[in-house]
């Protein structure tokens, strides 16, 4: 099959695209290499590069060309980040996806969009499932965009899966310290004390090994609607307990709530289609233990925030010059 992975030198699409590669599929990546190029070492020569903004639709519908299936993951990911720019934000997580939905419903292409459970916002009282009807009320600017670029893909007429990812966690070439589980792990393995801000919130999570089998999966076996992705639901100061438990770090609660993002989601529809998780907590430890940089991951460059925050041509290529930095 032949399929394109928008943002597929990301930390997520790094690990996704080798796995297509290996599943024998012939994968095209569109990507502004913001992070870098070398995440796609391990495929070099057996993909489709594009080098561009997925704002371009002169690039997007180029990239898509020869594609059977869109897997969507370009955006600007976490509440910090997303939170830099308000305007570039929405022109890139909502428009652009806006955009290629409806490019992937004139030319006949499946779509399949990586969202969050961040939709969910504070909705701690009930497990949430897919089909939930009320009103979602996302309590950052990256979930709000999620969440209306979902809505914008299903006003289309075009064959689509949308993943409401869980937070991940695991190894990758782009490698991110800024979400809890590796952040945890990496402090604990230089045995520094966690801080848990509250910690009484649930999050559902998922190893980035698993969440890219499940796009995988999504296309080879036609998956059609909304699924929560996940592995499981933790609240935060369990997560740093079972971390306690096992690399003998110390752990410190903290009364002030940082995130108020409480939701635990239910994975039961995507279960039944065959998924099932297959990486935890401790296998990640595993692979962070050998991870050369574990001793500098607070780096920038491990972070999408402090990326962009931190690096003024980065803020020049996706603010200032946008789509048109490819042609300068």
């Amino acid at each position: 099959m032949n399929v394109l992975v928008t943002g597929g030198a990301g930390y997520l699409g790094s690990v996704l695209v080798p796995q297509l590669v290996a599943k024998g599929h012939r994968v095209s990546v569109l990507d502004n290499f913001l992070y870098g190029t070398g995440s796609l070492d391990e495929v070099a020569g057996k993909i489709k590069v594009f080098d561009g903004d997925i704002r371009n639709m002169t690039t997007v519908v180029k990239a898509m060309a020869d594609a059977d299936v869109v897997i969507h993951l370009a955006s600007i990911v976490g509440d910090q980040a997303g939170d830099l720019d308000r305007k570039t934000t929405i022109e890139i997580n909502y428009l652009a996806t806006k955009n290629i939905a409806e490019l992937c419903e004139l030319y006949g292409k499946k779509l399949i969009f990586a969202s969050t459970c961040s939709v969910y916002g504070d909705s701690q009282e009930k497990m949430m499932r897919e089909d939930e009807t009320h009103v979602f009320v996302p309590l950052s600017l990256y979930g709000e965009t999620k969440l209306r670029s979902e809505n914008a893909i299903k006003a289309f007429d075009v064959d689509y899966a949308v993943f409401r990812m869980g937070t991940l966690f695991g190894l990758s070439p782009r490698m991110r310290f800024d979400l809890v589980i590796n952040l945890f792990i990496a402090k604990s393995l230089n045995a520094e004390k966690l801080t848990v801000f509250g910690g009484q919130q649930y999050r559902p999570f998922i190893h980035l090994a698993d969440a890219a089998r499940a796009f995988v999966m999504g296309i080879e076996d036609g998956w059609k609607g909304t699924f929560n992705v996940s592995w499981k639901n933790y609240r935060l100061v369990d997560v740093a307990t079972e971390l306690k438990e096992k690399l003998g770090a110390e752990v410190e609660i903290s009364t002030d709530i940082v995130d108020k993002r409480n939701y635990f989601v239910d994975t039961g529809k995507v279960r039944s289609l065959g998924f099932e998780s297959e990486k935890d907590i401790n296998f990640a430890v595993d692979q962070l233990r050998s991870f050369g940089h574990i001793r500098d991951y607070r780096n920038q460059r491990f972070s999408n925030f402090g990326s962009i925050f931190g690096d003024k041509e980065k803020q020049r290529k996706i603010y200032t010059l946008g789509p048109l930095g490819e042609r300068l």
